[in-house]
């Protein structure tokens, strides 16, 4: 039945001609007002830094339930789970780590450390209006972390006139959506409240030679058990004093997660337990509170003032422990009293200050900007040598302040320059304490870090014509190693990694030249990009010193790093309905030097192949085509993968960097409005049903493609 499904589908959309965006509609993205690339409101068309967005109406044509579904397929971006168990997820840009990844919400960063690990996939596109991208170092503006771009989410505004939007979606395996949202404006002020609620079950790929299986023939989940619920809500307050705003924010999300071995299978082994081996149950609950402020002076001048704060807490068993002491303990199942869960509490404020002068052909924008990060952890771990079971707990907090200055100068009508620069003052303390016969049990550690750090950032917006746009800038990142970060999750939790004093923070050296040239129906882009990253930050295994204060692993830097490239796009309007975007990314990344540990492993067979920057593809492309006749909409979407190495090293013995071989993923959704404001859609997602056959359960990051294959789903949206 779903096969037939999937046929009958296929052929409509090739007998219907397909298309991605009506190009028409999407040349019109470049009248839309961003902020990401200067901090100032600029369209699209004419902002100095070259900024991409992905609007309301592309995230919708995706089916897209949350931010990583929303991010997929987007040239030089990449979204990846790791660790079947739990799904976590990661985005990388132009090659680079997660970590030199900045995301923010509205301009601030209060993203997180702990939501960085499951928040691609927990947080609801139900709430967001659009997503701004900039790629390339962002520091002069973002302070730490934006070393390879900026991922900007912005949240839904209320809507000029009264509206009730409902929606639901059913698929497979429970893939199931409900949203409603709801808006309304009243003389000065306006209110608006978005809710979402998100489900889906765990899958078990039934096909044996893809499966994941261990060595016992048991089967482990390759999507996770999910149910996620968030609320969002925003009031407005206009003209309080004259030319200003107030906005009032709150934001939640609950979500429980569980995945793991199949039950029933083999003893012992069962998912639904959330104390078993190998099996993950993880809660979330996040609440973010934002005020705002904006006045507006006379010619322009404006103050903007913004605090934030959120509140992220995360409950979630740990397999490692478990699985840790039946090895160390001939088999013998741990005591109920130590089962402990592995807890983190984590605390963000964010307060930032800036005001804007239009000086002449300037604009001025200076600012300051504070956060304080304060995180908890408390877990069960094993000592492996002495086979003697402790608890870690650990407390930390960090102060960052940065003073931010930057300048748009328009030398003539069609040169535009931008000038900035950010010094920013890191200071962090983590405080570890132990339980049974590690070093910090008697004697808890203390560590201090402090660092400062001067970013530039130099742009040059040049318009040759008015259909053809030149742009290109060169900018500094860094980055300081702190609380919770998606590597930490792979060693169980960041109490059992030592940071020492005299670790260096990552700095990078950042360069692009974007040619944009739209005319009519269609639009042409090009993108040159080059990253020198100095100093990159890795962990690694403890040294026998380091390891007898309880740590298991020790910051390190690797070395430097590059990686370079470019990025084609078109979209084209074929005729009055048919659109195409087509898009193509280069991407080389590699150490400056071959990976000294790779010397050792596997007799040196992967020395060479050590160089290239794992999880990288070198070459990733695109191609949407939407057709729209009267109340139809046709959407297929291809995304291309190429080949990537994958360093597997979990296993003494099996230590191997895979060349992986590329694959295409498809998508498709058609969408029918049976009358005005009621719309009927159905989709499939991975139409050609790709899974991932190399599956490898022993290591949590051994993951590049689709674990599980197509799934198909349906809905309603309603609008009133």
């Amino acid at each position: 039945m779903k096969r037939s499904f999937g046929i009958v589908l296929i052929c409509v959309m090739i007998f219907s001609m397909p298309r991605i965006v009506k190009a028409e509609e999407e040349l019109l993205k470049l009248e839309e007002v961003v902020i990401t690339g200067t901090k100032t409101e600029r369209r699209l068309k004419d902002v100095p830094v070259r900024t991409e967005i992905i609007t309301r109406e592309e995230i919708e044509e995706k089916g897209a339930a949350s931010l990583y579904e929303a991010l997929e397929g987007i040239p030089g971006v990449r979204v990846e789970y790791q660790c079947s168990y739990c799904n976590f997820s990661i985005v990388r840009i132009h090659g680079m780590a997660a970590g030199h990844v900045q995301v923010l919400i509205d301009g601030q960063p209060i993203y997180s450390g702990l939501a960085g690990v499951y928040g691609l996939d927990q947080i609801p596109t139900a709430n967001i209006e659009r997503i701004e991208i900039v790629k390339g170092a962002g520091s002069a503006l973002y302070g730490s972390s934006a070393i390879s771009g900026v991922i900007n989410i912005i949240t839904r505004r209320p809507e000029k006139e009264p509206e009730i939007k409902v929606s639901a979606s059913f698929g497979e395996y429970k893939t199931n959506r409900y949203t409603i949202s709801a808006s309304r404006r009243v003389e000065d002020m306006d209110v608006m409240v978005v809710a979402q609620k998100h489900t889906q079950d765990e899958i078990f790929v039934d096909d044996e030679e893809r499966a994941q299986i261990d060595e016992e023939g048991v089967p482990y989940s390759d999507r996770v058990r999910a149910d996620n619920t968030s609320l969002g809500a925003r009031i407005n307050f206009y003209d309080l004093t004259g030319d200003d705003k107030l906005t009032f924010t709150g934001r939640t999300i609950n979500e429980l997660r569980k995945g793991g071995a199949k039950p029933g299978v083999k003893e012992g082994l069962d998912m639904e337990n959330p104390f078993s081996e190998a099996t993950e149950n993880i809660t979330t609950t996040r609440y973010e509170v934002t005020v705002g402020y904006e006045k507006e002076f006379y010619e322009g001048n404006s103050i903007a003032i913004n605090l934030a704060y959120c509140t992220h807490n995360r409950n979630a068993t740990n397999d490692t422990f478990v699985g840790d002491y039946l090895a160390t303990h001939n088999g013998e199942y741990p005591p109920s009293n130590i089962l402990r869960p592995y807890l983190a509490d984590e605390n963000l404020v964010v307060l930032d200050l800036s005001y804007k002068h239009p000086l002449g052909k300037h604009t001025l924008l200076t600012g300051i900007q504070y956060s304080y990060n304060k995180l908890e952890e408390e877990g069960m771990y094993v000592e492996m040598e002495s086979s003697t079971p402790y608890k870690s707990s650990s407390e930390k907090h960090a102060h960052d302040y940065g003073i931010y200055l930057q300048d748009e100068f328009k030398l003539t009508d069609k040169l535009e320059l931008v000038l900035g620069v950010r010094y920013d003052k890191h200071s962090s303390e983590d405080s570890f304490r132990g339980s049974g016969d590690t070093m910090y049990a008697k004697k808890p550690v203390s560590l201090k870090y402090d660092e400062e750090a001067f970013n530039p950032r130099f742009a040059v917006k040049y318009e040759v014509s008015p259909s053809l746009v030149l742009r290109t800038s060169i900018g500094t990142g860094f980055r300081v190693p702190y609380g919770f970060s998606e590597d930490l999750h792979l060693c169980s939790g960041s109490p059992r990694v030592y940071k020492p004093a005299d670790l260096e923070p990552e700095k990078s050296v950042s360069f692009n030249l974007g040619i944009d040239h739209f005319y009519g129906d269609h639009y042409l882009s090009l993108n040159l990009f080059r990253t020198n990253l100095k100093k990159k930050i890795d962990f690694a295994d403890a040294t026998e010193e380091i390891a007898q204060k309880g740590y298991d692993y020790v910051w390190q830097n690797l070395g430097d790093a590059y990686t370079q490239g470019v990025e084609l796009g078109l979209r084209l309007a074929i005729f009055k309905d048919l659109g195409i975007d087509m898009n193509f990314t280069y991407t080389d990344a590699r150490y400056k030097d071959k990976r000294e540990d790779w010397k050792e492993f596997a007799g040196g067979k992967y020395y060479d192949d050590s160089i290239y920057i794992s999880r990288v593809p070198e070459i990733t492309g695109g191609l949407k085509l939407s057709y729209s006749p009267r109340n139809w909409n046709f959407i297929w979407d291809f995304n291309y993968t190429g080949r990537m190495y994958i360093d597997y090293s979990e296993v003494e013995g099996e230590e191997e960097i895979k060349h992986t071989e590329p694959f295409v993923v498809c998508n498709v959704k058609v969408v029918r409005e049976i009358r005005e404001g009621v719309k009927l859609f159905v989709g499939a997602k991975n139409l050609f049903d790709y899974i991932q056959e190399d599956k490898r359960p022993g290591d949590a990051a051994f993951m590049w493609a689709p674990y599980y294959g197509r799934i198909i789903y349906g809905g309603m949206e309603v609008k009133f």
